[in-house]
């Protein structure tokens, strides 16, 4: 059970933290956050040899923390936002809008790299159970299942980045055209959206990465 313990400590505390909201909102993505968090907590508690009845319980915990794992991105998205209304074409309050932007998605990627790789290893075990015939095909439904859900997920947040991207695109076209981009204030707002494009660019190899896992189930 130590083990059981500690596979299910590991999904709860990555959780599924890359949720987009571009879906009826921040509440709704960490609804469908948890039902992930719970399969797979499930999933892996079988997996390690836990019996039905202590798995189904982990699942419920599981799904819980996973979903409030999920809801801070999207919470700190919307957070930024908030405090950036009324000041859309104020130059240092997009710099400091960008900035934590940039931050939020840096730690985000940083989490579904750890989720990518727990969710491959899983899925090695998935493939040898497939191999060995030793897992019944309402199961495999279900493991499909949650890795499309993982996939929406990181898809929801890929999107969620480009919004984000074409806004501060159209404020830096916007700010060129009516002072130049000769200071040093826009100097570092076009660093910060190249940033921003890089993390973008990584959000997606890593869900690109999520959704190479689903294919091979």
């Amino acid at each position: 059970m130590k083990i059981i313990a500690a596979l299910l400590l590991l999904t709860m505390i990555t959780g599924c933290s890359t949720v987009g909201g571009t879906r009826g909102g921040s509440g709704m993505a960490a609804l469908e956050c948890g039902a992930v968090g719970a399969g797979l907590a499930a999933a892996i508690c079988l997996a390690a040899g836990g019996n039905a009845a202590t798995c189904a319980g982990a699942a419920a915990g599981g799904g819980l923390l996973g979903a409030g794992a999920c809801y801070t991105y999207a919470e700190k998205y919307e957070k930024r936002r908030q405090e950036l209304a009324g000041k859309e074409d104020d130059l240092d309050a997009r710099l400091k809008y960008v900035r934590g932007l940039n931050e939020d998605s840096k730690k985000s990627n940083e989490e579904l790299n750890k989720r990518v790789t727990q969710v491959s290893k899983h899925t090695d075990t998935v493939v040898a159970q497939i191999e060995q015939g030793t897992i019944s095909q309402q199961k495999l439904a279900k493991e499909r299942e949650a890795l499309l859900n993982e996939e929406k997920l990181a898809n929801d947040q890929v999107a969620l980045e480009k919004s984000a991207l074409e806004d501060m695109k159209r404020f830096q076209a916007e700010q060129k055209r009516k002072t130049g981009a000769d200071s040093a204030a826009h100097a570092e707002l076009d660093a910060e959206i190249k940033k921003q494009q890089r993390l973008l660019e990584e959000t997606q190899r890593q869900t690109s990465a999520l959704a190479s896992q689903r294919q091979r189930i």
